[in-house]
């Protein structure tokens, strides 16, 4: 190992000292288990459903890349904490203000790593805000799926908002039709979770993006 391996290592090290913190960086939703559900396991289980997804509807994009993006795409909580998407929806935080954090946050963890690693790691973030590549489009799409299926899993205690939560995902379906199919079956699981809690189900909440 050369002298600059070593330097780039301990680089390396520094990094993932720092993003650490998404174990511990909570999320609107618990788990099933009881606990509070973490940025982590929330992009461990996404880049997941990323692959098994992508090759049991044979689609047409480089999955390697999205597995990476899916990775990526919450890291910049690592340093800001995660801000919930219904505070920016009620206007009790900007989406402006949100993006300015989390690019100062890319920044700083960009300028941690070996310059081409960093460079990749933070490519693929702007990716992903940016929203345009097929691979983009997937993950965020994907993203809202698996966030109202952590939803489904814990139950309709949870609906605090009703119409955000059954609307939630359809932006970004809309984006990535190819989902459709997908949300629909969450949707007829979300339905049965409202029917459980006397909550109403309106019509506006099948739509699929």
């Amino acid at each position: 190992m050369t002298e600059n391996n070593s330097k780039n290592l301990e680089k390396i090290f520094n990094f993932l000292q720092k993003i650490e913190n998404l174990k511990s960086t909570y999320r609107y939703s618990d788990t099933c288990a009881g606990g509070k559900e973490s940025s982590a396991d929330h992009s461990w289980r996404l880049a997941l459903m990323a692959f098994i997804v992508a090759d049991e509807l044979k689609l047409d994009i480089d999955i390697h890349r999205a597995i990476k993006v899916a990775l990526v795409h919450d890291l910049a909580e690592a340093l800001t904490g995660d801000i919930d998407a219904l505070l920016i929806a009620e206007g009790k935080v900007s989406a402006e203000d949100k993006n300015r954090q989390e690019v100062e946050a890319m920044k700083e963890l960009k300028d941690t790593l070996p310059e081409s690693i960093g460079n990749e790691i933070s490519d693929l973030w702007y990716e992903y805000e940016d929203g345009v590549t097929e691979e983009a489009k997937f993950i965020k799409a994907l993203d809202k799926i698996e966030s109202l299926t952590q939803l489904v899993e814990v139950g309709y205690k949870m609906f605090d908002k009703p119409a955000f939560i059954a609307n939630y995902p359809n932006k970004a379906v809309g984006q990535f039709p190819k989902l459709k199919g997908m949300l629909k079956i969450l949707k007829g699981k979300l339905k049965l979770e409202f029917e459980k809690g006397n909550i109403e189900w309106k019509e506006e909440y099948n739509s699929l993006g």
